[in-house]
């Protein structure tokens, strides 16, 4: 039986950057068959249950001034760059979830770094195959910058949760 599961952060509410590696809270299940492939949609995190799996997604991020005209958004010309990461994450070296430690992109925490982007909602895309012999726990990330003035990786407006700023794809092999 292949497994899958399908997770998106939608914006209940408007979340600030900070500088450096930001996680992505996933907030909803798009589609899910199988017990393999868990999110925990309080810290973001996703379980992995031993096996090989190809996982594909995005992140982006946006700039908001709150003056925006509706249905808007403000773009920048010179555009703070910025890209996703997914990653490993292990208890005994980080065992509390709200306080994860940044690692360098060489870290063999690292499975996979997604494309460039910009907060002009231009998304980072990664898509890789990865297997594991135990569970695992997985976080998708995002840096936009050291200064990320006024951008957000999620913009609650127009009274509507439903703008999707990232999606984890997972298909068991």
């Amino acid at each position: 039986m292949t497994e899958y599961a399908v997770f998106t952060e939608f914006s209940p509410a408007s979340k600030l950057m900070t500088a450096g590696w930001n996680r992505r809270i996933f907030t909803d299940t798009d589609a899910r068959k199988g017990n393999a492939i868990l999110c925990d949609f309080a810290t973001g995190i996703v379980t992995l249950a031993p096996g090989a799996c190809q996982i594909t997604g995005m992140s982006m991020v946006t700039y908001n001034t709150g003056h925006e005209p509706p249905e808007t958004t403000t773009v920048r010309a010179l555009a703070s760059a910025g890209y996703c990461r997914l990653r490993t994450v292990d208890p005994v070296v980080a065992p509390d979830p709200a306080n994860l430690r940044e690692f360098p992109n060489n870290h063999l925490s690292i499975i996979c770094i997604g494309s460039p982007s910009t907060a002009n909602l231009v998304p980072s895309l990664f898509e890789t195959f990865y297997e594991t012999d135990k569970t695992v726990r997985l976080l998708l990330e995002h840096q936009s910058g050291s200064k990320p003035d006024q951008i957000y990786l999620r913009v609650f407006v127009q009274d509507s949760k439903w703008h999707a700023f990232a999606r984890i794809s997972i298909r068991g092999l």
